[in-house]
This record gives C-alpha cells, structure tokens and sequence, in this order.
C-alpha cells in the first residue's frame, strides 16, 4: 500500500458532508469502480496478497510467523460486541510511496467491518508497484478480488484534500443478513454517489470477531540503519483514518474507545515497529488517527 493531488474545491465540500452528514449508506451505489478481477487482479496485487495472507492467518493463530520478518499494526478494531453491520471512513494515500525490499509491504490504512464481513478494503504499497486499492474476498477466493491502481483516473474520480492529503472515502455494510451478504462502495467525488467496488457474501474465513481499520506492516530491518526498510522509503508520508463511523441500528455513530478500542496499545512505542522517526497521533479518539513516517 505513493504525491500529492487536490481536486476542485467543490468536489472536497461534497465528500465531506458525506462523512460528517448525511447517512452514507442512504444513496445506493450509482456505478462501478473500475479495476481488475479474477486472474488480473492477483496478477497485480503479486506477491503483496501473499504477504498479506500469510499476516492474517497468523493473528488467526494459523500459521507461524516468518521469523526474518516483522508483522505490525496499530489502530481502532470496531468489536463484535458493538453490533456494527458496516463501516464508513476516509483513507489518505500516497500515491508516489515504492517499498525498496522485494519481501516489504505496506497496508495503510486496511479496514474490514466488524460481524464478520466478507471484504477488506486495502490501501497497498508493495515493492516497485504503484499504490492499489484492493477488496479482499473473505467469504470465498480469499484473494484480492478487484485491484485498482491509484492512478490519474482513480486520483481524479475518487479523492480530495482532507487535512493535506489526498483521500478517498470507503463505506462497506452488510447488504442481506441472511445469507451474509456485503458491498464496499468508494464515494465518486465527480458524479457525489457511490460506486460499487466489490459485493460478497457467504461466511468469513477470517476466523477474527473483530473488525479493523489500521496501519499495518509487513518489515524487514536493514541491518545498516537498525531501521525496516519501510522507514527510509516513506520518510514523509503520512497514513490518516478520519470521520470512522460505524452503522449500528441502521444508524452511523463515530468510532470510540469504547466501540473501537485502539490495538495492540493505545501508546505505540515507534522501535516496535523498526522506525525511530515515527509519530502516532488520535486526534479524534478513536475516529481519526494518524501515523506520520
């Protein structure tokens, strides 16, 4: 999971009064992301879904951890308990971020709503690629089912300038309660409705209660600086989750400590995660948080 474009004006005060307004999921997706599929798609996401498997079936206790490696994360988990059924926030990207070590990627932010979903929405940067976004398929491939480059047309239809940096807004919920069914939405800033990006249903094969929506790494330390590699390539960026909200009772409420406890800790110590330079701030408990490299 590259640098900064603004769109117009106009195109920043609609997605704002989307996140801060009125109920997202009252406007039904008017069309779809483009993007790959199938074959494509994991052709594209390369050896950045494997990483990315392998991450979840080890906090799923599935698997052993690469011992070369490093798997973190920090950020709210929306808890089954909460009785969520879908989630809307805002996602910042860096469109020009290229991870220098082939086993590396970063994940930020990745989101997937509590009570079990079927898809996880992922911001990736992996080695030599541009940025994607990707919908993860949970409930059957258990892949990266749609890819899409964050590229001039993505740039141009999807994000604005939130707090500095270019966005896109994100919502998922759960479409059919009986066969488990779901639809994860990016917000089209050109034509203000919703474009669908993936529909699943079926049963998560996560084998996690909770949901998410976190910077997350996959890292390697180079042995000259005492730093991952991550840390020089994306001296900089900044990774930002704002306006989380959670739909509850067919209602949307702002993330909270309570809802949304941040995890591991709520005080990330930056030499957990191999870079000395980095800053964790919530300045929205616990609907915005940001990590600055």
């Amino acid at each position: 999971m590259r640098k900064l474009l603004a769109v117009v004006c106009a195109a920043l005060i609609t997605t704002t009064a989307v996140v801060a307004g009125v109920s997202p999921a009252s406007a039904a997706p008017a069309g779809v992301v483009p993007g790959l599929t199938g074959d494509a798609a994991k052709a594209a996401a390369g050896p950045a879904a494997d990483r990315f498997l392998q991450l979840r079936r080890e906090q799923a206790g599935k698997t052993p951890r690469i011992a070369a490696q490093k798997h973190t994360f920090w950020g709210p988990e929306p808890q089954l308990s909460s009785g969520a059924d879908g989630i809307v926030v805002t996602h910042s990207i860096t469109p020009n971020l290229r991870i220098s070590n082939q086993a590396d990627v970063v994940y930020a932010p990745t989101m997937k709503p509590t009570g079990h979903s079927c898809i996880e929405v992922v911001t990736a940067y992996g080695l030599g690629q541009g940025a994607q976004v990707w919908a993860w398929d949970w409930c059957d491939s258990v892949s990266p089912a749609k890819v899409v480059p964050i590229d001039s047309a993505f740039l141009a239809s999807y994000t604005s300038t939130v707090n500095g940096h270019p966005a896109y807004t994100v919502q998922e919920i759960r479409t059919n309660s009986s066969a488990n069914g779901w639809t994860a939405s990016l917000y089209n800033v050109k034509t203000g409705s919703w474009d669908t990006l993936f529909t699943q249903s079926g049963s998560d094969q996560s084998n996690l209660n909770e949901g998410w929506d976190i910077f997350e790494l996959y890292s390697t330390r180079d042995p000259s600086t005492g730093n991952a590699y991550y840390c020089a390539d994306a001296r900089g960026a900044v990774f930002e989750s704002s306006s989380l909200k959670l739909r509850v009772g067919g209602q949307w409420t702002a993330a909270t400590p309570s809802n949304s406890p941040l995890r591991p800790t709520a005080n990330p110590r930056p030499a957990d995660y191999d870079c000395s330079t980095l800053r964790f701030e919530v300045p929205s408990p616990n609907s915005n948080w940001r990590v600055t490299v």
